[in-house]
């Protein structure tokens, strides 16, 4: 029988091809706005958008990558097909877009906490803080409730009774492994981006995290 650690590394193994293409979208991405004026001049009117109105930005930019697009996925993909897959999907991008506000609060304060430079040391602290300290305590977990609150019939007590027994090995490594092996490589590229358009390429990869976050969930709920 599968440890429920292999939960994890199976999504990963299940993802790998759209999560090497999602690496390189994000670094090229990254290269390319910093060499190719071009780039830069495209994206433009996302960062003076992101700018005027952060918190509808970062909300819409969540909604349409991290809601909309998993759940187009959700209810075509038989892995992660589920029941009642309408209201998942509305519950989706309501949690989806909100996550985009606390994201704008979170990258403001990696700011303030490390600076805004674009060298190998302050990109190394803010992805450090992000995946060793503030993921692991703030968005894996609450992540992973969510997720498996919707695949246990939006019961919370179903969902607690999991977080209840054995969570580090349950619930918690299955979507830290993951996690880890999705956003150490990504972040390091969306911080090398000027601080408006950090949050808006956080939703390019963060479509490919809630599409494995949904199939951990659902894995583990059953």
């Amino acid at each position: 029988m599968k440890t429920l650690l292999s939960i994890g590394v199976a999504s990963v193994k299940a993802n790998r091809v759209p999560m090497v293409v999602l690496w390189f979208v994000a670094v090229g991405l990254a290269v390319a706005y910093d060499m190719i004026p071009a780039v830069a001049e495209m994206l433009q009117p996302v960062a003076d958008f992101q700018s005027r109105r952060p918190f509808l930005a970062a909300f819409a930019n969540q909604f349409v990558f991290c809601g909309i697009i998993p759940c187009l996925f959700r209810v075509t993909v038989s892995e992660i097909r589920t029941e009642r897959p309408i209201l998942k999907s509305m519950c989706q991008w309501l949690w989806s877009g909100c996550w985009g506000i606390v994201y704008v609060g979170f990258y403001a304060l990696q700011g303030r906490m490390f600076g805004n430079g674009h060298d190998l040391a302050t990109l190394a602290s803010k992805m450090a803080f992000d995946q060793f300290v503030w993921s692991p305590l703030i968005p894996v977990p609450l992540t992973a409730f969510f997720c498996l609150w919707l695949e246990s019939g939006f019961s919370f007590r179903r969902a607690a009774g999991r977080f209840r027994r054995d969570f580090i090995r349950s619930v918690w490594l299955p979507n830290l492994v993951p996690n880890w092996c999705i956003w150490i490589p990504a972040v390091l590229a969306i911080y090398a981006f000027p601080p408006p358009l950090q949050v808006q390429m956080l939703g390019l990869v963060g479509s490919l995290w809630a599409l494995v976050s949904l199939k951990i969930g659902k894995n583990i709920a059953r």
